[in-house]
């Protein structure tokens, strides 16, 4: 659906306020608004350690300082990139909770992280959580919350 001219104005309006808040957005929430995010720039820019860009509408956190290069795009540099998974939260009603990605080291669900799997919602009871959720043995770092 596209927006028109005045709802683009009003959205372009209302990123302008947060802009300044975006870095200090926790991932859970900054994963739901990549809009506020620059586009990712591999033309020499300077990003620093915990910066989030866009990339073919994908947020994507740096993970370490570096100047970028062409090929060193967010999909294809893992040891410079990680995916900013979806996951909602408490607030978050069952039928908008995101689908479980596998994570890697780099991207991991946060404490209270929801998210859906296998037709049911899911809460990380543990930071770090690299796990799928329901697994055998994951008892102790995934509840079930809800059937999804």
């Amino acid at each position: 659906m596209a927006l028109t001219a005045q709802e683009e104005a009003k959205v372009r309006a209302i990123i302008a306020i947060y802009d300044g808040m975006a870095p200090s957005l926790s991932d859970d929430v900054a994963s739901n608004c990549p809009a506020l995010f620059p586009e990712w720039n591999g033309n020499g820019h300077a990003y620093a350690r915990g910066e989030r860009v866009t990339k073919d509408s994908v947020l994507y956190v740096c993970l370490q300082n570096h100047v970028s290069q062409g090929d060193w795009a967010p999909k294809s540099s893992n040891s410079l990139w990680a995916k900013v998974l979806e996951a909602g939260n408490a607030d978050t009603p069952s039928s908008e909770v995101p689908a479980w990605q596998q994570p890697e080291s780099t991207n991991p669900y946060p404490l209270s992280a929801r998210v859906k799997h296998k037709d049911k919602v899911w809460e990380s009871i543990v930071a770090n959580n690299v796990w799928e959720p329901g697994a055998v043995g994951t008892e102790t770092v995934w509840r079930e919350v809800a059937e999804g």
